[in-house]
């Protein structure tokens, strides 16, 4: 009887759509179609003008709304730590519902809370209903996830390499838990072991490809747990994740399951959700457990038998001598050379990009380089030199007997012939040079090895297809090279990363700069290797190549023309050469975006003055260019950034790299516009004096370049 008269106000006002409301709750249903029906069944009955639910076991929002700004997409995570009790959020009332849920209502004419009370029962049998139905999505996922395991089964059960078959085994992972992202990664068998590039594979959603970015220094911490046999489970909520944007852009949750093979950890499932903060089910665990095992008997024991094969084996994507093999045909031209007193040489060839063609193409993309530009390598020396595969993107010609003019002739002619280099759906391919004679150079190999990549580190920071000996680098006195050999910045940095770009360089930065730390006095070489990061950042980017370059000359001329001393110019000169340094810790999908940046991707790059200041001030002779970097973005009026510093609080010398940026910038191609004409900048220029620029500088860089 009290049931009746609880149930009384609902009954006598609209006592069948009620009726109706509680036949569906008392029937829940998996999907969508049961969802909206509830929804707007309770849109009547609550009288309510929004009403939206979301349920987490199967991320679904459904809306029965008036409005369609209706519901802040924040409500959801903003409330994701709330009460189990209803609560006001904003203009929003928001009931949790179990653990399953939450519904959220907007009234034109908001009830009273004895009012509000009368609605209990309901949302206490929604909860329930929904409970239920999350049983039945369960069961239903259990049976999904057999299905896939079988699915999984059959890919390895036919007659393909592993290379192929794990591809296919990412796509189903992440469909079947419907992630954003899934990893099969697996570790090289060495002493020190990083990903295996060739083996590892991934499936990216399409609509979270240029959203999922993770900074090596943050995955590196997390698989090393996952190598010492962790599962391991992370997501936005824990502060270690939100001490800074570059540590985790766009990733909500992480779930990452060990391969064990005989007690060996030899790679991992790594899942990744972009759109919410996931919760890790039972049921979702059990499944890669199940996973992670097949996988781990499949791969392990291809692992260990190529392993065994790897003395004799030949590179698999190219055809050409294995790494190992390459080590052994070394030391017999060393044993060789010295035997007949002669020498031999080494030439590098590198493959500019090929990490960016596998992220953004697939593997198949780029081991369709790899076999491509092997082809050629075999072609032009094939029947002459042993050829061999050195890493994932370079290659290394032994040419017994050859000095270093027979080598440099070598390096030009294939130069000469990898220029024509073409690969279907990728365009033109673009490689760099160098090489070192033994025992001209050094008369050990581990050295002679050192300085090819170091001739070929110099190579790259001046562009592509570029020659390079060790000959350019090295100085008579062998102390004085083999210093330049340890602490030059940039040819440091560009061995580790080729240069690219993104929020992982800065860590690797900030090494090498303690590492200047802990020395006493620096030289020019060291000033002009931190000056060659910035011009080789400049030649990464064919939008902005030589832009740092004519920066620096403009500011050089309109320094000297307001008459500052030449020490200032100096500074100024150096400032404007490395003034966009700091980019180097931008994200490529955001450094080289051919639109217009999001208000989020603006805020990303509005970082790099920060950056740049970080990598230049702890190096004492630098640290007044550091303060001209951090602040050539602040403006006259006082609008700009990082600090919001106006007028004559902005250093000179940043007010100067400014002006000349800006003009430079409004006069060059952009991603996301072509140049401007001389009259167009300088209106601009002209338009922006007492706002954005020193408007006495304006007018003197104006009479400059006119």
């Amino acid at each position: 009887m009290k049931q009746q008269t609880h149930l009384q106000p609902f009954v006598n006002s609209i006592d069948s759509l009620f009726i109706e409301l509680l036949e569906d709750l008392c029937k829940p249903a998996i999907g969508r179609t049961w969802l909206q029906k509830v929804v707007n069944l309770l849109k009547q009955v609550l009288s309510a003008r929004n009403i939206s639910l979301f349920t987490l076991i199967d991320n679904l929002t459904v809306f029965a709304n008036n409005d369609s700004d209706f519901l802040d997409n924040k409500i959801i995570n903003e409330t994701t730590d709330k009460t189990n009790e209803p609560y006001w959020f904003k203009q929003c009332y928001v009931v949790p519902l179990s653990v399953e849920g939450r519904l959220i209502i907007n009234w034109d004419d908001v009830p009273d809370d004895s009012e509000i009370k009368k609605f209990n029962y309901i949302f206490s049998l929604l909860s329930v209903s929904l409970e239920n139905r999350a049983d039945l999505i369960s069961k239903e996922n259990n049976i999904s996830y057999d299905f896939s395991f079988e699915k999984m089964q059959e890919i390895f059960g036919k007659n393909n390499d592993l290379r192929s078959q794990i591809p296919l085994v990412a796509k189903e992972i992440a469909t079947s838990l419907n992630v954003s992202r899934c990893q099969v990664k697996f570790f090289t068998q060495d002493v020190n072991p990083v990903f295996d590039t060739l083996l590892s594979s991934e499936y990216v959603t399409g609509r979270f490809v240029d959203a999922i970015s993770v900074i090596p220094s943050i995955e590196k911490e997390w698989l090393q747990k996952i190598q010492s046999g962790e599962m391991l489970i992370l997501d936005q909520k824990q502060n270690h994740f939100l001490q800074n944007i570059e540590s985790l852009l766009s990733i909500q949750s992480i779930l990452g399951f060990p391969l064990r093979y005989k007690e060996n950890i030899i790679g991992a499932i790594v899942l990744h959700q972009c759109d919410y903060e996931r919760t890790w089910k039972y049921d979702e665990i059990s499944y890669i457990r199940k996973v992670a095992l097949l996988l781990s008997i499949v791969a392990g024991k291809e692992i260990e038998f190529n392993k065994k094969l790897a003395l004799d084996a030949v590179d698999l994507n190219t055809g050409l001598i294995h790494p190992e093999q390459f080590l052994r045909e070394l030391n017999r031209a060393q044993i060789e050379a010295q035997v007949k007193k002669s020498c031999f040489s080494l030439v590098m060839v590198d493959i500019e990009k090929l990490k960016d063609i596998n992220l953004k193409m697939g593997f198949v993309a780029g081991n369709l380089v790899l076999s491509q530009t092997a082809r050629y390598l075999k072609r032009l020396f094939g029947d002459l030199y042993k050829i061999a595969r050195y890493n994932n993107d370079e290659f290394v010609i032994i040419l017994n007997e050859a000095d270093q003019h027979k080598a440099k002739a070598a390096a030009e002619k294939l130069k000469e012939h990898l220029s024509n280099v073409s690969v279907l759906g990728i365009g033109t391919i673009e490689y760099n040079f160098s090489f070192v004679t033994f025992p001209v150079h050094t008369d050990s190999i581990a050295e002679l090895l050192t300085l090819l990549e170091q001739s070929m580190i110099l190579s790259k920071s001046r562009g592509k297809f570029q020659v390079t000996s060790f000959d350019e680098i090295k100085d008579k006195s062998k102390s004085s090279w083999q210093k330049l050999l340890d602490f030059a910045i940039p040819e440091i940095i560009l061995k580790k990363s080729s240069l690219k770009t993104g929020p992982e360089i800065i860590e690797t930065i900030n090494k090498q700069v303690a590492e200047f730390g802990k020395r006493k006095t620096y030289s020019a070489d060291i000033l002009d290797s931190v000056q060659s990061l910035a011009l080789a950042l400049d030649a990464k980017d064919s939008y902005t190549e030589g832009h740092s370059n004519r920066v620096a000359e403009y500011a050089y001329l309109l320094a000297k023309e307001l008459g500052l001393d030449s020490q200032e110019i100096e500074w100024i000169r150096l400032a404007a050469s490395m003034h966009d340094i700091g980019k180097i810790g931008i994200p490529e999908n955001i450094l080289c975006k051919p639109g217009k940046l999001t208000k989020d991707e603006y805020e990303i790059m509005k970082k790099h003055p920060v950056i740049g200041a970080k990598i230049l001030k702890p190096i004492k002779p630098l640290e007044k260019v550091a303060t001209l970097v951090l602040n050539h973005h602040e403006y006259w009026d006082g609008a700009g950034y990082p600090n919001g510093l106006a007028k004559n609080e902005v250093p000179i010398g940043s007010r100067i790299v400014s002006v000349v940026d800006a003009y430079q910038a409004m006069t060059s191609n952009r991603p996301y516009r072509p140049s401007l004409q001389f009259e167009e900048a300088i209106k601009r220029l002209r338009e922006g004096r007492e706002k954005q620029w020193d408007p006495e500088l304006v007018d003197l860089f104006i009479k400059i370049v006119s």
